[in-house]
């Protein structure tokens, strides 16, 4: 039952991985995109989806909280700086985003601050992961370091610009299959331009692993080498189709070759830290809830999560593709200063 729960993290962390990490990607995006209408678009693109993609957040807070009391207990402590960071700025830019709707064509402030938000979102999130991989100071089953420990030799800020250009690489995948005919050249454009400096930070990232964590890394089973291997080729493989389907037919190619990818990448860090959940010392067998908890999770999630999963699919495949953005403007003024559309008297 524990491994089964542990399965269920897993899965929730890599489904929250490629569907918000492709729209925190493309809110990152629009700070680098000049044209109005197609920044609007963008923001349509997100907005039909980002709340349900989110959700997948929630999932695996509450099931490590329930699932892994310990573990949660030991590591939060620990990554209090960038969990607060990360959760403000997603409250922010749901905020934001919903603001920026409301209003014709592309509004500058409220866009603005919507890409600034989903940034600071996906750099917490990599220095979040970053800390966790790098481990945690541990002293009788408790947290023992300091608030910002996390931040050590600088690995945290490494995974944390690794994240920021692997959802601006998933999103410019994304936006290539969703934008109008006539604005996904620039999208495609970008897929290409990102994929050689997400390889090499992705690269860097695995080289300094080894150094930077306090973790016990094993590959010392062919029950461990061999997915460890598959998972490096299907990773590299992953990339290329990326980068080789960019501005091709099906249009999808490239983003599930970046999902791919990013499942590939778990695995490989599965089979590198299990059973350790936070490491070096906390497993998921010494931080499990008992039995009859985890009994109970199994059966809600086996109710919750069908229809979380439907309802994902049935967002994505209502809202497979976005209309050209529409910039409304407003009715010009008449002689007396009222709209020259406004009822008269």
């Amino acid at each position: 039952m524990v491994f089964f729960w542990m399965v269920v993290l897993l899965l929730a962390l890599l489904t929250y991985v490629i569907l918000d990490g492709y729209d925190l990607g493309i809110g990152t995006l629009t700070l680098f995109e000049r044209d109005g209408d197609t920044r609007r678009g963008m923001l349509e693109v997100v907005g039909n989806v980002w709340d349900g993609n989110e959700s997948w957040l929630i999932l695996l807070a509450m099931g490590l909280w329930a699932g892994f009391p310990d573990a949660y207990a030991t590591a939060l402590p620990g990554l209090y700086l960038p969990l607060s960071l990360m959760l403000f700025a997603l409250i922010f830019r749901g905020f934001s985003i919903e603001m920026a709707l409301q209003r014709p064509g592309f509004d500058r402030v409220w866009g603005r601050l919507f890409g600034l938000g989903s940034l600071v979102s996906a750099f917490a999130q990599g220095v979040l992961f970053g800390g966790l991989l790098t481990g945690i100071t541990v002293v009788n089953h408790g947290f023992a370091g300091r608030p910002w420990d996390f931040l050590g030799h600088g690995y945290a800020l490494l995974t944390g610009c690794a994240t920021v250009l692997l959802y601006a690489w998933a999103g410019a995948a994304q936006l290539q299959a969703k934008l109008p005919v006539d604005e996904r050249r620039g999208a495609s454009r970008r897929v290409r331009l990102l994929t050689g400096p997400v390889v090499l930070v992705c690269a860097l990232s695995a080289s300094l692993l080894p150094v930077a964590t306090k973790a016990r890394l094993r590959l010392d089973g062919v029950d461990r080498w061999l997915p460890f291997g598959y998972a490096l080729l299907i990773a590299a493989g992953a990339f290329y189709v990326a980068w080789r389907w960019a501005g091709r037919t099906p249009k999808q190619v490239s983003f599930f070759a970046i999902a791919a990818a990013e499942a590939a990448g778990l695995l490989a860090l599965v089979c590198l830290y299990f059973p350790q959940l936070v490491a070096p010392s906390v497993t998921i067998y010494s931080a499990a809830a008992g039995r009859s908890t985890l009994v109970f999770l199994a059966a809600m999630i086996g109710i919750i999560g069908p229809g979380t999963v439907a309802y994902g699919i049935y967002a994505h495949w209502v809202f497979r593709s976005t209309p050209p953005a529409l910039n409304v403007a407003e009715p010009p003024p008449a002689a007396n200063g009222r709209s020259a559309l406004s009822p008269s008297n």
